[in-house]
């Protein structure tokens, strides 16, 4: 990883996104502001109750999104079962999803259709391997960092699957590689702390 691991003295709680129609049909969403269908709320739902168990101290807590409004959606859906005004929590452009430039709103079918072989071209290096108009991981780790590295306590942070990955790797103290295959579920949150991660 550039700049290698991120050791932070607190814990960060990190929480995907929940469900779009677009997730359900399988297209990309990169930068593309899909809102939550009704499975996503309710992942997002689960997601708040089960902090709610975990976290004992809510006032020493930083909650930060992405701009992007399934994240923004997700994370007020998170608070109200926290017991906290929905709409109290700080915006971060560096948290957005991974730019997937041509292939916003395509599924693998439709872009292997167009280009054959492009996405097992895209699964050997995903790190490197830059979308057609948009961007790879490797693009997105320099933001990514630069926040990290400005979290001063605890925070609650609700991005995407790409980027979120990132975030994780950097955390743990990932390869390259092996960040980019990470899963992502959408109905779990992940406590990062000492480096190491564990589901909520």
């Amino acid at each position: 990883m550039p700049g290698g691991r991120i050791e932070l003295p607190f814990p960060v709680w990190f929480s995907r996104h929940g469900q779009t129609d677009w997730n359900k049909a399988g297209r990309f969403q990169g930068h593309s502001d899909i809102p939550l269908n009704e499975t996503g709320r309710q992942q997002a739902a689960r997601n708040g109750r089960a902090l709610r168990e975990r976290i004992k101290n809510l006032d020493e807590l930083v909650f930060v999104t992405s701009p992007l409004v399934r994240a923004a959606e997700t994370l007020e859906i998170i608070r109200d079962k926290l017991g906290l005004p929905r709409r109290r929590y700080g915006v971060d452009d560096r948290l957005i999803e991974i730019d997937l430039g041509d292939w916003n709103g395509k599924t693998v079918d439709e872009i292997n259709a167009e280009d054959p072989g492009v996405w097992e071209r895209r699964q050997k290096d995903k790190w490197a391997y830059k979308v057609p108009g948009g961007e790879s991981y490797a693009d997105a780790a320099a933001r990514t960092r630069e926040f990290l590295l400005e979290l001063k306590g605890p925070a609650l942070i609700v991005g995407h699957g790409a980027s979120g990955r990132i975030l994780r790797g950097y955390l743990c103290g990932l390869d390259r590689q092996g960040l980019t295959h990470l899963k992502s579920p959408q109905d779990l949150v992940f406590e990062l702390k000492g480096g190491k991660e564990k589901t909520v």
